[in-house]
């Protein structure tokens, strides 16, 4: 996870020396803004749907680089891709979608803005084959593996 860190910019690369470079350039200042990045622990909102959050996503980013027209067109993108769009994300007292939902839903959320770059810190740790299998397809549809 630390090297994952480094390479994406989000760690202080304090104690390590070389360079990372991206496409044989250094790595341009802004990386961190352009890339995506899904972190092995798991960021929703629990009490919203599947389909809110990726609308609370696209609205946070609408006034900056996605315009209406492009998240309606996510939103059918994704409404296609995960059948469960209009589940609860669910709580500990509330029955929810699944953990490989969950992590469907986290890369989709990072999926939007469509990044040059997308870090996945452990994308399959916990899932079963089946599940995992659903992640790597989704990946793949998007053009990320």
């Amino acid at each position: 996870s630390r090297l994952l860190d480094v390479l994406a910019a989000r760690k202080d690369p304090y104690g390590l020396f070389g360079e990372v470079l991206i496409d044989g350039a250094p790595q341009p200042k802004n990386f961190k803004c352009i890339s995506g990045y899904v972190t092995q622990i798991l960021i929703i909102t629990l009490n919203l749907h599947i389909e809110k959050t990726f609308k609370f996503k696209t609205g946070l980013l609408e006034t900056t680089i996605v315009t209406v027209y492009f998240s309606s067109f996510k939103m059918n993108d994704l409404q296609r891709d995960l059948s469960f769009l209009f589940s609860l994300v669910g709580t500990e007292f509330i029955r929810g979608v699944s953990g490989g939902e969950r992590r469907r839903t986290s890369i989709g959320m990072e999926l939007i803005t469509e990044p040059p770059v997308l870090f996945l810190d452990e994308p399959t740790t916990g899932l079963d084959a089946s599940t995992a299998n659903a992640v790597l397809t989704l990946l793949k549809r998007y053009h990320v593996l």
